[in-house]
């Protein structure tokens, strides 16, 4: 545990750094200094900062997944190619083979557990901040980056709809106060539920659907929110404004990631295509040019005239292919 907290120390400070700089920037602009609810903001406004740090990392996962579940028939296939074999050396073939193919194609299969990955010690060193906030107001604890006496006598008065930000609850004074604390819960779960649902039943290649691991996926939409739920009622209510604000993000970027960068073979790739393609046949209405439908039937038709010149050059210089065609036609008139 010590380790632990020798580990997140130095991201504690950056938080607490974050935090204040984010409140002096909101009193600048006209808000409220003090206690109140610009700190419950500040809080809030921390997930964007983070997260638009992180932009380049969710560009890398959407590839990421995009090439992984694009993949996935062929790695059936291997694990097909390898289903009646029980030995070890059979199974590290197998995973030799799997490996091969991921590298081949550029997929990492961990790269869409990054995001999520770096931001678990950004929840765990902001509820140690908040944690601290008691002991540092009342001079038990050292200051913590810009988070002095003073102000975290601030942020410790600090409430958002009558609940302080440290406060869980169990601790939380009211019915009053329980109420919003379940509901910001509710709101973290739902979100979460509907990322994970349009994600696996929109973003998912059909030839996927219908493999054992999608039952696996559609399981987990259902677990990850029923841990929140155990999760929330015993964090801080400043890491759960956090989480949920974090989760809106999360929602977004997925409505974002589905309709600008679907899976291919999936619903939203589909629609995306259709998209692209009335998209195309507009522009080239407006350009006087023929459509995509039309396009493609003329160049059959080149391609099928093409054929029948080549099959009539070939009867005419092969003379028993003249004499066969001549009595083929004969007999049609027959």
């Amino acid at each position: 545990m010590n380790f632990l907290f020798q580990v997140l120390r130095p991201i504690e400070w950056v938080i607490a750094q974050l935090l204040t700089l984010i409140h002096a920037l909101f009193t600048a602009l006209g808000m409220p200094d003090g206690p109140g609810t610009t700190w419950g903001l500040a809080v809030m406004c921390l997930v964007v900062v983070i997260r638009v740090c992180l932009i380049p990392l969710f560009v890398r996962q959407v590839h990421g997944m995009r090439a992984m579940q694009a993949i996935q028939p062929r790695i059936q296939r291997i694990q097909r190619k390898y289903a009646s074999r029980s030995d070890p050396r059979s199974k590290e073939a197998m995973q030799r083979e799997i490996m091969a193919l991921q590298q081949e194609s550029g997929a990492n299969p961990l790269g869409s557990c990054m995001p999520a990955l770096i931001q678990a010690p950004i929840l765990c060193s902001l509820y140690y901040v908040l944690q601290s906030l008691p002991a540092i107001a009342s001079g038990a604890s050292e200051p913590l980056g810009g988070l002095d006496r003073a102000i975290a006598g601030d942020v410790e008065s600090s409430s958002i709809a009558g609940v302080r930000l440290f406060e869980s609850f169990g601790t939380a004074s009211g019915d009053g106060s329980r109420a919003v604390i379940v509901t910001v819960v509710a709101i973290m779960c739902l979100t979460m539920f509907a990322m994970q649902w349009i994600l696996i039943h929109r973003n998912t290649p059909r030839e996927t659907m219908e493999s054992s691991q999608f039952r696996t996926q559609r399981m987990a939409a259902f677990l990850f929110p029923a841990i929140y739920v155990v999760s929330g009622f015993t964090l801080p209510f400043g890491v759960l404004l956090y989480w949920m604000t974090n989760n809106l993000w999360n929602l977004a970027q997925t409505l974002v990631q589905l309709r600008w960068f679907p899976t291919p073979g999936s619903v939203a790739g589909e629609r995306k295509e259709a998209r692209d393609h009335a998209r195309e046949n507009a522009r080239r209405a407006a350009a006087g040019l023929p459509s995509i439908e039309r396009e493609l039937a003329e160049a059959a038709r080149v391609v099928a005239n093409e054929r029948r010149g080549r099959e009539q050059n070939a009867r005419t210089r092969n003379p028993r292919a003249r004499r066969r065609s001549v009595i083929k036609a004969s007999r049609r008139r027959a």
